[in-house]
């Protein structure tokens, strides 16, 4: 990145020198400490000069170190975090008709709790619906149903469900699942799954999908992408 700075700018970068090293020294107590290295061509910068500053800042921490997956699909912290879940979109329908979708969560088996209800429109894939402090050894599981005249099962992480499947970054979508096999993965999905198929999250980032329908594993109306969860650990 070329930058223009006044004479002020070297007292700056001495300052982010110095930051840098205390972050450094901090890692060696804390692996979750974002760590890296900062350079730049020149002490002094003056006014109408060009420099050259490069970064390279990156979190040790992944998810697996974080996160552990027990069967079926129960997420439980290896230590205190903070989870914030966002729903990326919903494409459940009939024909051109929209139909909505029911989400729940649920901590350390206690009664379901809803964190979303409705159409595709109604998404706002920035908006954080759940912000939680969860605890080292704490349970998590997350649900979903559609409705199509009545309620269709809940499909959650406590059972075994090809309904349902939890997939970390780099981690292939389920084979079982057409859209992924064809041009037919829905908008907002296709940043997170790439022309292999493969799952591009964050490093501590996890992401759910469902089908919602009664349809077949298979089957041209069963591709996993009714509804699509990003689950974010900090």
């Amino acid at each position: 990145m070329n930058s223009l700075c006044s004479p002020r700018s070297g007292r700056l970068l001495t300052s982010i020198f110095g930051l840098l090293l205390v972050a450094t020294a901090a890692q060696a107590q804390s692996d979750d400490t974002p760590h890296g290295t900062l350079n730049v061509d020149r002490n002094m910068v003056r006014t109408g000069i060009s420099s050259q500053l490069d970064w390279n800042i990156t979190y040790p921490t992944g998810i697996t170190e974080i996160i552990e997956i027990i069967p079926p699909s129960t997420i439980v912290p290896k230590k205190n975090v903070t989870m914030k879940v966002r729903v990326l979109g919903v494409a459940f329908q009939s024909g051109n008709k929209l139909l909505p979708l029911d989400a729940y969560w649920s901590k350390n088996n206690s009664s379901w709790d809803r964190f979303f209800y409705g159409t595709g429109p109604t998404v706002v894939a920035s908006d954080v619906l759940i912000e939680e402090q969860v605890n080292k050894g704490d349970h998590i599981d997350f649900g979903a149903r559609g409705w199509s005249g009545r309620w269709l099962p809940f499909h959650h992480t406590r059972n075994t469900d090809p309904y349902l499947v939890v997939l970390k970054n780099g981690d292939s979508a389920p084979d079982y699942a057409p859209a992924y096999n064809q041009s037919s993965v829905t908008n907002f999905l296709k940043p997170y799954i790439d022309s292999g198929g493969k799952v591009t999250i964050g490093e501590r980032d996890l992401i759910i999908l469902w089908e919602a329908s009664t349809a077949k594993t298979g089957s041209t109306y069963f591709d996993m992408q009714d509804l699509v969860v990003l689950l974010t650990f900090e």
